[in-house]
């Protein structure tokens, strides 16, 4: 089964899968994927397809697909080729063996030998481990030649020799013809990098990379090559490939169904050294277009469902001061380390719970009621006297409702990770303890009210994914997300109607907002709502909230909090 959502599929298309130390994020708003480095690992930044109804298209890096049959099979064959081709980077690139190279050089020229020869090593790496892949990314360079402007069009020198090598390694053809000389430089950088990928073939394919100063000589011959064709006014890279800065190459484009086929598709499957005849695949044609749609409908119906979420919430906004409600950015790599550092205390606060719980729910049998006829059975049978031979109560576990929200608001940045931490072990706290995953969700607020798990969401990859993305910035608009909170709450029947508050005790953002928030404390009260704030590392939330507690770290709130909760519930059920 195909996964739901492109970020589910590009974790399921990468040939290593290390979620601690490669972090993929899925962005709506990019038009070309972007590699970065962070303090452990590399960043990937794939861009999202958009749907857009009105004109029955599907965008993608620039390129305008039908909605047909034809034009989701392309999406998914693009999306595809840019998750290979940027998670081989990940997998054999080392930008430091550059850093000392670079310097007192231009900059963008330096990108632009070192992303030849990384790219080089790409598709060697890939060639030679994962051949089935490169039908995908020879049909993204097809679309990237057809969509390229032609060779005349580019009145920069620099820019032109550049675009002609970009194609000739990629494609094996150039879009128009260039100058003898400038012929001449491409011939010979072409020529060097197929002699450097001679040399580190084999150790590609073994995983024996020590290639570096083959990989150095290589970048500063082509930097030599290119220096002297003048300045660099931008530096060209393929749609699907990482950017490197700023490139107007490839103008939107509407794609036609037969384009990424024909010629050019043999060509650039010849360029990196793939066989144009492949059995196999056209065996395996079926499965890979019925792989689209799935992936296809699977995205169109999550993105439906999320449409849906927010019309829920938009009336509710308009009672309060929020700018605007939607769902943060995804983080998973984020929301996996940060729980990693959680899960010890994590537990023992679940254990805690569990034994409240156990308690809570160790009901008694009844001396009136409904009478259990396997009870009064078992009594007959053995000659008891017991008379407690009726029904006990509905256990407890079953009556929950329990609203979380986050302070994310600018005076929150410098505890940042320990709002992170707090509120992984809650929410991973509320799953355990709350079979039901519609009795609970989980909220962050500061000028903007944002969704990281609705009740009508299972606690899956994608909501973790959004606290591991949580941005600290904006005022505290705590009032009007205690209202909210409210509003949803008053819709449920259970016995415990819960919130619990994390936040430095700071509300700010518009006059007589602290009176708004007492305000709105009284009015949960009087609707029989318990609201618990917890302060982190402050006391300033017994200002305000009458239950109340203040944490340090984790291994306090395993403390505190279990308290505070278990006498809410027993006070929710009258004991």
């Amino acid at each position: 089964m195909i996964p739901v959502g492109y970020f589910e599929y590009a974790w399921s298309l990468f040939f290593e899968k290390d979620k601690f130390k490669t972090k993929l994020l899925i962005d709506p708003e990019l038009d070309q994927p972007i590699l970065s480095r962070d303090e452990i690992g590399f960043v990937i930044i794939l861009p999202e397809p958009t749907l857009h109804e009105e004109e029955e298209t599907i965008s993608f890096l620039g390129y305008q697909f039908p909605e047909g049959p034809k034009g989701k099979l392309q999406t998914v064959k693009l999306f595809k080729a840019c998750v290979f081709h940027l998670n081989a980077h990940a997998t054999i690139s080392d930008s430091d063996v550059y850093s000392k190279w670079e310097k007192r050089k231009d900059n963008r020229l330096a990108k632009f030998s070192e992303s030849l020869v990384e790219d080089d090593r790409v598709n060697a790496y890939i060639a030679a481990r994962h051949p089935d892949k490169l039908r995908d990314i020879a049909f993204a360079n097809s679309l990237a030649f057809t969509r390229s402007r032609p060779l005349r069009r580019l009145w920069n020198p620099a820019t032109r020799v550049m675009t002609a090598l970009l194609m000739q390694l990629n494609v094996g053809l150039t879009k128009g013809r260039v100058s003898t000389e400038e012929w001449r430089t491409i011939d010979r950088v072409t020529n060097s990098l197929v002699q450097l990928e001679a040399t580190f073939s084999e150790p590609l394919a073994s995983r024996r990379l020590n290639s570096d100063n083959a990989r150095l000589g290589a970048a500063d011959e082509i930097y030599n090559a290119l220096e002297c064709y003048g300045p660099i006014l931008e530096v060209p890279a393929l749609p699907h490939t990482e950017k490197l800065t700023h490139c107007s190459l490839f103008p939107g484009y509407r794609v036609q169904p037969d384009d990424g086929a024909g010629e050019i598709f043999s060509k650039s499957l010849a360029a990196l050294g793939a066989s144009t005849v492949d059995t196999q695949h056209r065996l395996e044609e079926k499965a890979v277009e019925a792989e689209a749609f799935q992936v296809y409908n699977s995205w169109s119906n999550e993105k439906a469902k999320e449409k849906k979420i927010l019309g829920r919430y938009e009336e509710l906004v308009l009672s309060t001061r929020f700018k605007s409600i939607a769902f943060p950015g995804e983080d998973y790599t984020e929301y996996l380390r940060a729980r990693a550092e959680t899960k010890s205390e994590t537990r023992r606060l679940i254990s805690s719970l569990m034994v409240g719980f156990d308690a809570l729910d160790e009901d008694p049998r009844k001396l009136f009621g409904v009478l259990d006829l396997q009870e009064i059975i078992q009594v007959m049978a053995s000659k008891n006297p017991r008379k407690d031979v009726f029904m006990r109560d509905e256990n407890i576990g079953k009556s929950y409702a329990w609203i979380t929200l986050l302070d994310t608001s600018r005076s929150m940045s410098p505890i940042s990770s320990e709002v992170q931490n707090l509120s992984i072990c809650l929410a991973e706290t509320a799953k355990e303890l709350l079979i039901d995953s519609s009795s609970w969700g989980i909220y962050a607020f500061n000028e903007r009210f944002l969704i990281l798990k609705d009740p009508t969401e299972r606690y899956g990859p994608r909501t973790k994914a959004r606290i591991g993305a949580l941005k600290f910035e904006g005022p505290t608009y705590m009032p009007d997300a205690l209202h909210l909170a409210g509003e949803i709450l008053k819709k449920r029947s259970e016995n415990l109607r819960l919130v619990t508050v994390l936040s430095d005790g700071w509300p700010y953002g518009y006059s007589k907002i602290t009176n708004a928030l007492l305000k709105t404390l009284k009015s949960l009260k009087k609707s029989g709502i318990v609201v618990i704030g917890i302060g982190i590392k402050t006391s300033r939330m017994e200002n305000f909230f009458r239950v109340n507690c203040r944490v340090k770290d984790l291994m306090d709130m395993t403390k505190k909090f279990s308290s505070l909760f278990l006498e809410a519930s027993r006070s929710a059920v009258g004991l």
